[in-house]
């Protein structure tokens, strides 16, 4: 009767760690809290930027109306 060999498991290499500081900058800004900060930062801008034409155009018809007096 043939020794059947006992399958071994397959172990991961490990990568070397990187103690960069750009490597571990890299993984903070990759970190989902941060995207969830970027895209709250970038949504307020363009509310900014709307909320910049929106009084704009305001003002615009604001002088309008004056001059016409």
């Amino acid at each position: 009767m043939p020794i059947k060999k006992k399958k071994t498991v397959k172990r991961k290499t490990t990568k070397a760690k990187k103690s960069s500081i750009g490597s571990y900058v890299r993984k903070l800004n990759n970190a989902p809290a941060v995207k969830r900060a970027g895209k709250t930062v970038k949504d307020l801008e363009r509310k900014l930027l709307a909320a910049k034409k929106k009084k704009a155009a305001a003002v615009k018809v604001a002088r309008k109306k004056l001059s016409k007096k």
